[in-house]
């Protein structure tokens, strides 16, 4: 089996689904094409390509089987429960440290809507749930539950991370970026596509990291990846409803540094399971 070139055609796959379903979608929201598929379905295409190209490839190289174990591996309950609560409550409690700096600091002038305390943890909850099905669901399959295994099988670990580090932020180009490209203005592209790429890496790599640590040590399970997935996105989403600001991306450089703080404990953590052959290289 050729590892690299099965790599690289998930990866080609995965792209090629999701964007293809989005620059349909927006060509239809700048009156480019009318509506033929309903808008809805290309939204789910475009969220769901990596895992749909995910079940495609295992299909190929193992049949029913294949997707068989797979079934198994999210309905299952193989980890540590400390896991599980880890997972749901990281990205969350490192958006508590950025907020508690901003205050102290007086960095972004932010204002905690106090009143929302209790009930933001509850949305919180809730948006987690939703967003494990939408976003995690969407992609996990196919980033963690397919390129990953290959990735450790076939690379160094710090390599395999930075791959998929890349290719996960490749992946997520923003609508806005698209509709730019549809109109010709690659200026325009390019003024926001590469600051907005250099940070999505800057806070995709160290995320990778602490993923990939807690992929190995709960034995390859994707329920935890796939709650990992929605309880970051569901932490973001809380840190709006808190500060009150739809739009609180001044707050991501200073969760890129505590990212990387964080980091300093992962990266030797992966080169310990590396060097004692505790990668997962298969999902069973």
């Amino acid at each position: 089996m050729n590892y690299k070139i099965n790599i690289i055609l998930y990866c080609i796959l995965a792209c090629l689904i999701s964007w293809s379903s989005k620059f349909y979608l927006v060509s239809i929201d700048i009156g480019i094409n009318e509506v033929i598929i309903p808008k809805g379905l290309l939204q789910l295409i475009a969220q769901f390509g990596p895992s749909i190209a995910g079940i495609i490839m295992i299909f190929c190289e193992y049949g029913k089987k294949g997707i068989l174990n797979f079934v198994k591996n999210i309905t299952g309950l193989n980890f540590r429960y400390k896991w599980f609560l880890f997972t749901l409550l990281f990205e969350l409690s490192l958006f508590h440290l950025v907020l508690l700096f901003c205050l102290i600091s007086g960095y972004g002038n932010i204002n905690i809507q106090s009143n929302l305390i209790f009930s933001s943890y509850l949305k919180f909850l809730l948006n987690t749930v939703i967003l494990s099905v939408l976003t995690g669901l969407g992609e996990e399959i196919g980033w963690r539950g397919y390129l990953l295994p290959k990735l450790q099988l076939k690379y160094k670990i710090i390599a395999a991370a930075l791959i998929l580090a890349f290719v996960n932020s490749i992946w997520h180009l923003r609508n806005d970026c698209i509709a730019l490209i549809l109109k010709n203005d690659f200026t325009g592209f390019g003024q926001i596509y590469f600051p907005d790429m250099g940070l999505r890496l800057l806070i995709t790599i160290p995320v990778i990291f602490i993923i990939i640590f807690i992929f190995n040590k709960t034995n390859g399970s994707l329920l935890i990846m796939i709650l990992f997935h929605g309880s970051a996105n569901s932490s973001y989403e809380w840190v709006k409803e808190i500060t009150g600001n739809p739009n609180p991306e001044f707050l991501l450089p200073v969760f890129a540094f505590v990212l990387w703080i964080s980091a300093v404990y992962f990266v030797p953590a992966l080169i310990s399971q590396s060097k004692n052959k505790l990668l997962i290289t298969q999902i069973s």
